[in-house]
């Protein structure tokens, strides 16, 4: 750090702090990240290290560079070019994009996954909160936590990573995927810029996943034919007939034989009028309306994109003080509970937090007695999260408290009145979750000599979770087909575990 002098803080949160400074060489303005060790699990650790050493390798105009980065026993360390604005901000703005001014960053994001798929990187997470915007209009993309190097031997993978919203139909449906995953993330994002909300949206996370898969996109009128072709080439629901490399760069939307200088190119102007909401007929028009809270509190949690790298400085948590105070606020049952609750479980920090106050946790679990009510929404996206971010520390919490609450919910929401079909998908899909963990956890030690199955053992066994799916598929108050795509999943998956000998 002798070699830095930092001028201020840009961005704070739970994962760690992010500062403006001045190399004292050269006068260079750079950023500077440090993340914290202490309360991170191994696979936090392996995580940051495989981010560090994919941005260490990188160097394009349109990626952020990495200029230099250490280790101590207690930190790490990261530096790299500071870019001003984020793209992230225009959204906030609840606001819209001219074409031109859509083209000149699709150029850009083009000629960077170009980048990185020639060198066999998927980013897997794109997102307009990972796009950073320089005072001179050169986009840059950053935030490469979620990012897979291939091996040479495959291109396919089946890890299911980054934001929902902006989610393939073949990573929704936990298929194997290759790099077209970040060519469609790429579509949506530029949707989103023109018409001021992206493709499909919604409440219901489930709903938002048959909506990517089954639904077709509505493109604006208006657009050119270029636009419109090139939307239509990255919003194919098929992987296979996605517009691909080297037919992408060739484009006529993006094709550019003889690019301006960046130097030369019009700043972008947050208050420009070109941005203003613009009606379109046909179905779809350019809207301030963003996507609904529900959504958009999944896939950003409460949490604001930051400087490089993907720091986000947390509206409500922050730091283990901040945490603390969170945790206090879930536990005191009062209205700010659930919402408390939806921010700290954004990191595996915060889930542990959770995991590890049983007030507040009963919080959280009390309110599924409320079947479809909104905290009981609430509530379910919660302990999706929960599951998702397990690790073997804090599984056996999750199996204990949890798995026979969620038990309970689902023999309750299929004898509800009024029915509560969303209420039980949901249920159901992070029972099928929660039952994944474990048996991950069994095949790499993490129950050790303990044979029977606590996640089972909530439902009397593998039959007895059988003969629940079964009435769960036999439920009659299903008009969209939610629960029924659930209980099957869970079935297949039961099978599978009892076949693998993992059932206890």
């Amino acid at each position: 750090m002798e070699n830095y002098h930092v001028i201020e803080l840009v961005g704070e949160g739970s994962f760690g702090k992010v500062y403006k400074a001045r190399r004292k060489k050269s006068a260079q303005i750079v950023a500077i990240k440090f993340i914290v060790k202490h309360g991170k699990t191994e696979k936090d650790i392996h995580n940051l290290r495989q981010e560090i050493e994919i941005l260490r390798s990188l160097e394009h105009p349109n990626i952020i560079q990495m200029l230099d980065s250490f280790e101590t026993p207690s930190e790490f360390c990261v530096v790299t070019e500071f870019a001003q604005g984020e793209l992230f901000e225009i959204l906030e703005d609840d606001k819209s994009l001219t074409e031109p001014t859509v083209q000149l960053i699709a150029k850009q994001l083009v000629k960077a996954l170009g980048y990185l798929h020639s060198n066999r990187i998927i980013h897997r997470d794109m997102k307009p909160q990972n796009i950073l915007i320089c005072q001179n209009s050169q986009v840059k993309l950053c935030d490469f936590g979620f990012a897979r190097l291939m091996s040479h031997n495959t291109m396919v993978l089946t890890s299911i990573k980054g934001t929902p919203l902006y989610m393939a139909p073949e990573l929704v449906q936990e298929k194997a995927y290759n790099h077209t995953v970040d060519l469609w993330s790429l579509g949506v994002i530029l949707y989103e810029l023109y018409v001021g909300q992206p493709p499909f949206y919604t409440n219901s996370i489930y709903k938002l996943i048959t909506h990517i898969v089954n639904d077709p996109v509505k493109f604006p009128s208006g657009i050119s034919p270029e636009f419109r072709s090139f939307l239509e080439g990255l919003l194919n629901k098929r992987p296979n007939a996605r517009l691909n490399w080297p037919d992408l760069l060739n484009h006529p939307f993006v094709h550019d034989p003889n690019p301006e200088p960046f130097e030369k190119l019009k700043p972008f102007n947050k208050n420009e009028a070109s941005r203003k909401a613009r009606n379109a007929p046909g179905g779809v028009q350019n809207t301030q309306q963003r996507a609904p809270s529900g959504v958009r509190a999944s896939q950003n949690g409460g949490v604001r994109a930051s400087q490089t790298l993907g720091v986000r400085a947390s509206r409500d948590v922050g730091g283990e003080q901040g945490m603390a105070a969170t945790v206090r606020v879930v536990a005191s049952g009062g209205s700010q509970s659930l919402g408390a609750a939806d921010a700290l479980v954004q990191t595996s920090e915060g889930v542990a937090a959770l995991l590890g106050d049983r007030k507040a946790l009963g919080v959280v679990l009390e309110a599924l007695r409320g079947l479809s009510s909104p905290d009981a929404l609430t509530a379910l996206r919660i302990l999706t999260r929960v599951v998702n971010v397990h690790d073997v520390g804090t599984l056996p919490a999750l199996t204990s408290a949890i798995t026979p609450a969620l038990a309970a919910t689902v023999r309750n929401c299929l004898t509800a009145s009024p029915p509560c079909p969303e209420s039980l998908a949901n249920a159901l899909l992070i029972v099928r979750k929660a039952a994944a963990a474990e048996f991950d956890a069994r095949q790499h030690g993490g129950f050790g000599a303990q044979s029977s199955s606590p996640v089972l053992a909530s439902y009397g066994g593998i039959g007895g979770l059988l003969q629940l799916c079964e009435e769960a598929l036999r439920y009659q108050k299903d008009k969209d087909g939610m629960v029924r795509a659930a209980a099957v999943a869970v079935t297949a998956d039961t099978l599978e575990w009892a076949m693998a000998g993992q059932c206890g």
